[in-house]
């Protein structure tokens, strides 16, 4: 094989690497940093049992590890001595999680890309194991190809500055998000709205900013129009995406759906737990008397449905 040809597939198995540990990291950052990395922390470290406070820390310098790989396998630092065997390293670990995932029979997302491309066990399993095949090609047959530079300081400050980048950027809340947490129920919502278990209600899980959501709720304020008699109080808990209330965002939202709810503003920690955890926006809880009856989230398969709330409503009216 000529050496030019040698040098073009070296540089195309780094370019692959660099895009999957880049992508991957900035995947656990969707839809937005703080909401992606609640969940990451919530879904699939308190999973494993790193939960709180060390899955905040955690969760952060993996993100920041994950940049870095994706940044020096296309430097020329120390590519064949700490590069490649780290990164080999880390996909090995993730792989025998990933392993005993599959025959435990979890075929659920695993979290690898976050909520932004989600992945089965065995579909991170197979991508690792093919990852780690390319990158021993690189140490063997290509070995010689590979021109690195025995400068051990750019290794090290990248790893320092793109880790510490993260707790800047994605500061610590004081609140904590924990596994068991996001295993919620009626009891929870009552201290949002004391009278949540009383009658027939509607409790709202939505995003002020998510068009879906905006959608679901003016869905509902028509259904009140058009069913006045029959149609439960609606109350609405909102992620608060800004910091500051989204005071602005939620009167746009009741702007645009043409009539205002009883309302609560959680932070994003806080929401994650109640239902980010595991269900998407936009979320409809119908309960009657305190016991939840139907429970709609997402825009596939579980998405609002007017007509089957008004089924159940009439059924039990």
């Amino acid at each position: 094989m000529k050496s030019s040809n040698r040098k073009y597939i070296v540089w195309g198995i780094r370019i692959i690497v660099s895009i999957l540990f880049i992508v991957s990291a900035i995947a656990k950052l969707y839809p937005s940093p703080l909401m992606g990395i609640s969940s990451f922390e919530t879904k699939y470290l308190g999973a494993i049992g790193i939960e709180g406070g060390l899955a905040k820390v955690v969760s952060r310098l993996l993100i920041g590890f994950e940049f870095t790989l994706g940044i020096l396998i296309l430097l020329p630092f120390y590519l064949k001595k700490i590069t490649i065997p780290s990164t080999i390293a880390l996909l090995s670990a993730f792989s025998i999680h990933l392993f005993f995932q599959f025959i435990g029979g979890d075929a659920s997302n695993c979290g690898c890309f976050g909520e932004l491309i989600p992945m089965t066990p065995l579909e991170a399993f197979i991508k690792n194991i093919l990852t780690i095949g390319l990158l021993v090609m690189l140490l063997t047959i290509f070995k010689n190809d590979i021109k690195e530079k025995r400068n051990i300081h750019p290794v090290l400050y990248s790893g320092l500055i793109l880790s510490l980048m993260m707790f800047v950027l994605l500061p610590q809340a004081s609140s904590s998000v924990s596994g068991k947490s996001a295993e919620t129920k009626a009891s929870k919502y009552t201290k949002y709205f004391p009278s949540i278990s009383s009658g027939n209600k509607l409790l709202c899980f939505f995003s002020p900013t998510c068009e879906h959501c905006m959608a679901t709720g003016k869905q509902l304020k028509d259904l009140i129009l058009k069913h006045p008699g029959i149609m439960p109080e609606v109350k609405i808990l909102f992620m608060d995406e800004s910091d500051n209330g989204s005071k602005e965002e939620i009167a746009s939202f009741f702007n645009f759906i043409g009539q205002e709810f009883d309302y609560k503003v959680l932070s994003i920690e806080d929401f994650v737990p109640i239902f980010w955890a595991d269900k998407n926006f936009p979320g409809v809880r119908y309960s009657s008397w305190g016991e939840e009856r139907l429970f709609f989230d997402g825009t596939e398969d579980n998405e609002f449905d007017p007509e089957k709330l008004l089924k159940d409503l009439r059924r039990v009216n």
